[in-house]
């Protein structure tokens, strides 16, 4: 297994991670998640043999804060440490800030084995009108 950065090519595989989670909004607007992923600060993709089995998005100030967007392994490499170095990874480049994040069910475990803490949070979606 190694990370890299993500490339343009690695999109398609990425879409097949979030429908196997069922993250449908970022395959109803692929388009704007492509964007999200080349104007992201952090983008990251682990490989097994050439596949894409876990991602990592952030975004940060540099400063203070790193705000992991999306962190997902596919569920098949689970347990094997995969996550922990993706997060790992995105410490490491902005070392001074910390690490912030909403975790969807289930997730919590893994966090808190990681050593995150639960803290409270917000979150407010907008519909898009598109003409």
């Amino acid at each position: 297994m190694y990370i890299r950065q993500f490339k343009e090519t690695d999109f398609s595989s990425i879409q097949l991670l979030y429908e196997k989670e069922g993250w449908m909004t970022f395959l109803k607007r692929s388009e704007d998640a492509l964007k999200a992923w080349k104007n992201s600060n952090i983008a990251l993709v682990a490989l097994d043999g050439g596949i894409i089995v876990g991602l990592i998005r952030a975004l940060t100030d540099g400063e203070i804060t790193t705000y992991i967007s999306e962190i997902i392994v596919d569920n098949s490499y689970r347990g094997m440490g995969i996550g922990k170095a993706l997060i790992d990874i995105c410490h490491n480049l902005y070392p001074n800030t910390r690490l912030d994040l909403l975790s969807t069910d289930g997730a919590d475990d893994f966090y808190q084995r990681n050593s995150f803490r639960t803290n409270m949070g917000f979150r407010k979606s907008y519909s898009l009108v598109r003409e």
